[in-house]
């Protein structure tokens, strides 16, 4: 895991999220002149589709596009079936023995909705390469921490955790987006994290 790189992407995705466009355009220039390789910078930025959705992603792409013109290469495809079976194997990574607990409260909420989370973004979306799983699982902790979900949040601090990201690096990338999603955010994040630590 390049923690410079995903720092960079921390402030990225933070930014998206919130949909701070004018900010996004002097820290994806930061990014690229630290030498992120673009398609790193893509890959963070469609991963917001997961929990800022795709108004977010598209216009953080309106914005990457003034710097880098080229379209990325071809789509890798669309396979539902890889997608779930990708999706359960990841999922069952990032929740660990909770995985059959989840199964059965998604299936609690809408059976529909296991299907969607195992598929769309587990399997579509976090089981993609170019970034590690540990670097997806430390976007997302930057992305729940700037919009506020407790809940999800929560999940995905347990997740990167069970990933093998050090406890160092999750409190580092939670403290560099503080200037991005205001400090009561971030101390939020940390004591949801202190209390993680705490009981585990």
């Amino acid at each position: 895991m390049k923690y410079t790189d995903i720092k960079l992407l921390a402030r990225i995705v933070s930014l998206v999220s919130l949909g701070k466009m004018k900010k996004l355009e002097g820290e994806l220039n930061r990014a690229l002149s630290s030498g992120v390789k673009v398609e790193r910078i893509e890959e963070a930025i469609l991963q917001c589709y997961l929990f800022a959705g795709f108004p977010a992603v598209i216009e953080g792409f309106m914005v990457l596009r003034k710097f880098i013109r080229e379209s990325p290469k071809k789509s890798k495809g669309y396979s539902v079936e890889k997608f779930y079976s990708s999706g359960v194997k990841t999922c069952k990574k990032v929740y660990g023995e909770s995985f059959d607990k989840l199964v059965k409260n998604m299936k609690s909420l809408h059976p529909e909705l296991l299907e969607w989370m195992l598929i769309e973004g587990y399997g579509k979306v976090l089981s993609r390469d170019v970034l590690s799983l540990k670097e997806r699982e430390l976007l997302n902790v930057s992305i729940l921490t700037s919009l506020g979900w407790k809940r999800q949040l929560h999940s995905h601090l347990r997740g990167a955790l069970n990933v093998g990201v050090k406890r160092d690096d999750i409190t580092k990338i939670i403290e560099e987006i503080a200037d991005i999603c205001g400090v009561t955010k971030i101390k939020r994040a940390l004591k949801i994290f202190e209390d993680i630590l705490y009981h585990s």
